[in-house]
């Protein structure tokens, strides 16, 4: 005890002799421990919350469904319209009386969703919400209890739906609506108004079964609309909430017997949940040990540079009889006292960072999350801190141990023995294996985790060695006669290695916050693109009656359309599922096999035919490579023109056969033009005229409206009234999938904000560290008449290079991915989106500004020391 009580005391007074590096080492760690606590916290906060909210989410103990929660896409169908989908009365009579035989309370309403709810003077109005509508009765609704709205505060809902046209609507859809009480809204498939009597939580119908109400919000109505609304007046769901103590699983089964439908219990829904919210801790922990590992690189680096400062100290230690384990020992035991001290900072950080972490959960999950301090998670960061600092302070460990005692006999030959290779691997072996087994134990597999640790790391060190080249070349630019910027260019060379791992972790930050932008964006301008250049048309119209009989659907629509103003082209779209049988007589390839003609790889496949009949033939002016583009006098004939790509992969050109074979029988279309393709994944590679197909139904038809703008929501509205036509503007889709993609990517956008959060400390550590050992040359350039300013804007600059290089390289790698992305989906490459220029280029500020940081707060103390005692002290 008494030497374990030596090691420890003398780690504790080096560690306070070099309070300042201490400081940035223990930042270092502590970075990566508030990432875990934080996330962890977040990992736990939303099971809790998916937990207490499960017999709310539920409306009950057990709820009997003809539907799915928020699924039905058309209002009128799979939402209340047909028998099979609502429960007759003598079923509803059975389950109430089975409820009043058992104690237990009882509420019948009909789910739909698709409707829309939009204030009557909007410029949306008419353009569709997957917005959830429960047609309920307010006096048995929820059989849980009374629902208090948030405006008015605390009134029951009960007092608010007193039958008539009003409604309640959920937060975001208010938010996202600009919607307040006492509004005046429509409701689609009515031309009656509504009026907005109260706003409620949308956690009361937002979770993870139900992700429409999540993304648009939902709406109560009085039972007695349904008719108003041309849904059906039977409800489609039961729930029931039964006395407490009941057998739940019991009452399941006994109501089975009653009505068939999928059955609900909160026992079935609590597992469900809690499965989900273990997932989604799991990923999220997982994607914050990059922390932990940019904190580990810290402390070797720290522990390095101070086995080197004190080389003479060390080799008088087993100089005066101490051996190499022993003085091993005392490093470890720095490394220890590092751990506990970076831990209990990184535990407060981590507390604090995970108040506004819950924002980012509750962004992700559409429920709020109560904020509480989690011990759990305070014990894992803490733990895990530890362990990795342990783990990484190996190797300075194995450094110090090889100092050899004679060095003292040369003390202005300082020499740090290098650790040999047999050594190198043991302590990168443990690190694997540690590390391994922590992130094993949170996936739930110790040999998955040791493998991707392994695997993590061996990407890394290959992207290290790329960036120590990257490193060597910056370092050799020309410094166009400024020896501010030579002395800068060559300060990068001493540490390259150092600087390399910096600026992995600055680079790897700005690649998660910029891919999920430009990935984003990227995504809806490929949609956007796809859809305008192959639809011709803004406005898309999905008859549902074509799925009985596609010409009453089209005659339906047409009578509808007859007479509003502002169409100016009505296109109808066909597609045909084929074989693609033969090629100018041959087997065509299939699109994975580039084999000769006639090899066994060339086989028949499945492909699409693709047929316009449209108002305005010249709606889509396609870009023609060789031949013509079909016209309307082709109308019936066996003419075809095809995609550029499906050109070149089938051997196709202008006067090519192309074999195909239908339902009744095979037909041979003659290739009069090759088309311009807009990307791997555009919306048809074969076009024929209408009519060519005989009297084949299409496997899918839908219609495309070219709409001015000015008569574009008076068309929607007009299309809205039928409960049998799906009609959206492409305007809608892009909002759809910006929606989507802004909620999914909250998570992600987080653990990127804190990956950076500690790449930035890890950045000021090493500035830092280069501080203390470049102490004499500072003391030097200062000896020769260079003010403290002028020192301190050489390493500013040198780290403006850095910060300015991981930012260009972060950004530069997602840039390259959306690249590629979009040459496939549109045909051209574009690096970075118009709409993400600005968010690029404030991530190339701020990586510049966190250089800045590091440099003020780590070298600012040590240049304006007086050069007598730099010197003194070197």
């Amino acid at each position: 005890m008494q030497r374990i009580a030596f090691y420890l005391s003398y780690a504790a007074r080096n560690l306070r002799r070099n309070t300042r590096w201490t400081v940035f080492a223990v930042f270092s760690i502590a970075a990566g421990v508030a990432t875990v606590v934080a996330l962890r916290s977040l990992g736990l906060a939303i099971g809790d919350t998916l937990q207490d909210n499960v017999r709310l989410s539920n409306h009950g103990d057990i709820t009997i469904s003809r539907v799915s929660a928020g699924m039905s896409l058309f209002p009128g169908m799979g939402g209340g319209s047909r028998d099979s989908n609502v429960f007759s009365d003598a079923e509803v009579q059975s389950v109430e009386q089975w409820a009043a035989e058992n104690n237990a309370q009882v509420a019948e309403y009909t789910r739909t969703s698709s409707v829309q709810v939009t204030a009557v003077d909007a410029v949306t109005v008419g353009r569709p919400q997957f917005v959830n509508v429960l047609l309920i009765n307010p006096q048995t609704f929820p059989p849980t209890g009374d629902i208090d709205a948030l405006q008015p505060d605390a009134v029951p809902i009960r007092t608010l739906l007193t039958g008539g046209n009003y409604l309640i609507i959920s937060e975001n859809l208010a938010e996202s609506q600009g919607l307040k009480v006492g509004d005046t809204v429509r409701v689609s498939n009515t031309t009656d108004s509504y009026i907005v009597s109260g706003i409620v939580s949308t956690d009361l119908e937002s979770n993870i079964q139900n992700p429409f109400a999540s993304f648009f919000g939902f709406a109560y109505i009085d039972q007695s609309a349904a008719e108003n609304l041309q849904l059906s007046t039977q409800p489609n769901t039961i729930s029931l909430a039964l006395p407490l103590g009941a057998n739940i699983d019991q009452a399941a089964l006994d109501l089975s017997k009653l009505t068939d439908g999928d059955i609900t219990t909160v026992n079935g829904l609590s597992k469900t949940n809690a499965t989900v919210s273990d997932l989604i801790g799991r990923f999220i922990v997982v994607m914050g040990l990059g922390a932990l590992l940019i904190g580990g690189v810290g402390i070797i680096n720290t522990m390095l540079v101070m086995v080197g400062r004190r080389t003479e100290e060390i080799a008088a230690l087993k100089t005066f009889g101490l051996k190499g384990r022993q003085v091993g020992a005392l490093f470890f035991a720095e490394a220890f006292l590092l751990g506990i001290l970076g831990s209990i900072v990184g535990c407060i950080l981590g507390v604090i960072l995970s108040f506004g972490v819950n924002r980012y959960g509750e962004a992700f999950l559409q429920q709020h999350l109560t904020w509480r301090v989690y011990p759990e998670a305070l014990l894992f960061g803490a733990a895990l801190g530890v362990v990795v600092t342990l783990v990484f302070g190996i190797l300075p460990v194995l450094t110090a141990n090889r100092i050899r005692p004679a060095i003292i006999l040369r003390p202005n030959e300082p020499h740090i023995a290098g650790v040999g290779v047999l050594q190198a691997l043991i302590a990168l072996l443990l690190v694997v294996v540690v590390i391994g087994v922590i992130a094993g134990q949170i996936l739930g597999s110790v040999v998955v985790g040791i493998i991707g640790v392994a695997v993590t790391l061996l990407v890394l060190g290959i992207l290290v060695c790329l960036l120590w080249v990257v490193v060597w070349l910056v370092s050799h630019l020309p410094s166009f006669g400024s020896v501010d910027l030579r002395l800068a260019l060559r300060n990068l060379t001493s540490r390259r290695i150092r600087t390399a791992t910096t600026l992995l972790a600055l680079s790897a930050g700005m690649f998660a916050l910029s891919s999920i932008t430009f990935v984003g964006i990227g995504t809806r301008e490929i949609l956007q693109f796809q859809l305008t250049e192959n639809f011709g048309g803004n406005v898309l119209v999905f008859p549902a009656l074509g799925l009985v009989s596609q010409s009453l659907a089209q005659g339906m629509l047409t009578a509808q359309l007859d007479g509003v103003e502002g169409i100016e082209n009505n296109a109808r779209l066909s597609l045909y599922n084929v074989q693609l049988a033969e090629i100018n007589g041959s087997t065509p390839v299939v699109e994975e096999d580039f084999g000769a003609p006639g090899s066994p790889n060339r086989r028949t496949f499945a492909a699409s035919l693709l047929t316009r009949d449209s108002t305005n033939p010249n709606a889509i002016q396609a870009h023609v490579v060789a031949g013509r583009d079909l016209t309307t006098e082709d109308d019936g004939q066996l003419v075809m023109a095809v995609a550029e790509d499906f050109a070149q992969l089938q051997d196709v050109s202008v006067g090519s056969t192309v074999t195909v074979q239908t339902a009744f029988g095979r037909q041979i279309f003659t290739v009069v033009g090759i088309l311009q393709s807009t990307g791997q994944v555009s919306f048809g590679k074969m076009f024929v005229p209408p009519s060519s197909i005989g009297d084949n139904r299409p496997d899918i038809q839908f219609n495309v409206l070219q709409v001015d703008t000015e008569h574009l929501n008076a068309v929607l509205l007009k299309l809205s009234e039928n409960p049998l036509v799906f009609s959206f503007d492409i305007t809608f889709i892009d909002g759809l999938l910006k929606r989507f993609i802004d909620q999914f990517s909250t998570l992600p956008t987080v653990v990127g904000l804190l990956s950076l959060f500690a790449a930035a400390v890890a950045m000021a550590n090493t500035v830092s560290l280069q501080t203390l050992e470049r102490r004499r040359q500072i003391g030097v350039l200062k000896a020769v008449g260079l003010k403290g300013r002028r020192v301190l804007w050489i390493m500013l600059l040198e780290n403006t290079l850095v910060g300015l290089l991981g930012g260009l390289i972060g950004i530069g790698v997602s840039a390259l991915g959306v690249a590629i992305m979009t040459s496939i989906g549109i045909g051209d490459a574009i690096p970075i989106p118009r709409e993400a220029v600005p968010i690029a280029v404030a991530l190339i500020v701020a990586a510049v500004l966190i250089a800045w940081a590091a440099t003020f707060l780590s070298a600012r103390a040590a240049v304006s020391e007086r050069v007598a005692n730099v010197l003194r002290y070197e």
